[in-house]
């Protein structure tokens, strides 16, 4: 009964917030086409405002994990993208 979008993102750029609105509603419809319940998605945190926007939607914490990376460089998980990624 739930919907896990493994990995999806947005190109950046000054329209990606409107796109990730986009994005996850099609996501939701797609959801409810097949009946899903729940819709699971992971978040790095470092992305505050695409996790912003999810927060807003409704979507809330269940579980936390941690990414380490060497040199520790922001890499994808920077504050203007919006990425939705579970590295599990």
């Amino acid at each position: 009964d739930t919907c896990y979008i493994k990995f999806a993102a947005t190109r950046p750029g000054k329209n990606a917030a409107q796109l990730f609105d986009r994005l996850l509603d099609i996501c939701e419809s797609f959801a409810a086409s097949r009946h899903l319940k729940r819709i699971e998605a992971g978040m790095n945190l470092a992305r505050q405002k695409a996790y912003r926007r999810m927060l807003a939607r409704g979507f809330r914490t269940v579980f936390q994990g941690i990414t380490m990376h060497k040199p520790n460089q922001p890499g994808y998980s920077r504050s203007s993208l919006y990425v939705i990624d579970d590295w599990r």
